[in-house]
């Protein structure tokens, strides 16, 4: 069981073998240590050093999210049984191996960016967004015919930099299915419109859930392949969200948008951020999303399950020398 808790003026208390939640004095949650797999924190608040204890007694990982919907933190109970698999990863990271799985995760990426406009695409048939799709399906190309022996750096830029051709396109494409009124011009990390206030929000939502399932399998959040090395960014969760992010986060907001479940006015102007409401409507329906079922190389999963799937691959890849397989829906 995953909890999200959101808003101002809320605690985490310990009750025996409970996790209660608090909203200023008053009881709003209660449940048991031992069915609760994460929790995700967004707003401001507290949790007592008993509730603490408690987590770490049921390994129970603490995530945190800024209301721009950035990863702020994570806390995790110690774990020394990795030690083997840590030291590959860090290896892996370095040699051709980890370009390898660079390539593949990106190459996802791409076909689900295709696949989304495909599927925005069907009715409308704008010959526009065909173009864009075309445009995405050359980047695919090039990446798959890259060769990857050379300096290790240049590669994972190169890489990069096809990525970044590949969602200029995809983009551009989304444009024609979201009003002009929402004021979205390009994909950007600081918003100050509301579709890329959403997609921040719930990237960060997924995030979690992409970084629950690598401290879950032992593997270090901190170490990438593809994105680089940063003071206090999770490189790995980096990585693994991007073959996500079309299927469960774009096609979620868009809807929003698009049924007017969540306006412009829902964006607090002051500090380009979402207001309390909208941010649990997004919660709500991402959360949704990652726990709903569909059926992929003829199984019924739900998409945490191929999130869980798509880590113990990597773990596989690490200790076993297995291939890694990327996730994409084709439309």
């Amino acid at each position: 069981m995953k909890l999200v808790i959101d808003g101002y003026n809320k605690s985490i208390h310990k009750k025996d073998n409970q996790l209660v939640i608090h909203e200023k004095d008053e009881i709003m949650d209660s449940v048991k240590a031992s069915i609760v797999s994460d929790i995700t924190i967004i707003g401001k608040g507290y949790m007592t050093f008993d509730a603490l204890n408690l987590m770490a007694d049921n390994n129970i990982k603490l995530i945190a999210i800024n209301p721009r919907g950035q990863l702020t933190y994570t806390l995790e109970s110690p774990d020394w049984r990795n030690v083997k698999l840590r030291k590959e990863q860090y290896r892996l990271s370095e040699n051709k191996k980890g370009l390898e799985i660079s390539k593949e995760l990106i190459r996802s990426k791409m076909k689900n960016q295709k696949s989304t406009l495909i599927t925005l695409n069907k009715n409308k048939q704008l010959k526009r967004v065909f173009n864009h799709r075309q445009k995405i399906d050359e980047c695919i190309n090039q990446l798959e015919n890259m060769d990857l022996i050379g300096n290790n750096e240049n590669i994972r830029m190169k890489i990069m930099g096809l990525e970044g051709k590949a969602s200029n396109e995809y983009w551009n494409g989304i444009k024609y299915f979201v009003s002009k009124e929402i004021g979205f011009d390009a994909r950007t990390k600081k918003p100050t419109d509301l579709l890329n206030s959403m997609l921040n929000y719930g990237y960060a939502i997924l995030a979690s859930e992409i970084t629950k399932n690598i401290l879950v399998n032992g593997l270090d959040p901190y170490c990438g392949f593809l994105h680089f090395d940063m003071y206090g960014r999770t490189s790995l969760t980096f990585d693994l969200i991007e073959p996500f992010r079309q299927q469960i986060v774009d096609k979620t907001v868009l809807g929003l948008i698009n049924r007017k479940q969540v306006t412009i006015g829902d964006m607090d102007k002051r500090n380009n951020t979402l207001k309390l409401e909208a941010r649990k409507l997004i919660v709500e329906k991402i959360l949704a999303k990652i726990y709903s079922s569909i059926t992929y190389n003829e199984e019924t999963l739900s998409y945490s399950d191929l999130i869980q799937k798509q880590s113990e691959n990597l773990v596989r890849v690490l200790l076993d020398d297995e291939k890694f397989e990327g996730f994409y829906l084709r439309w």
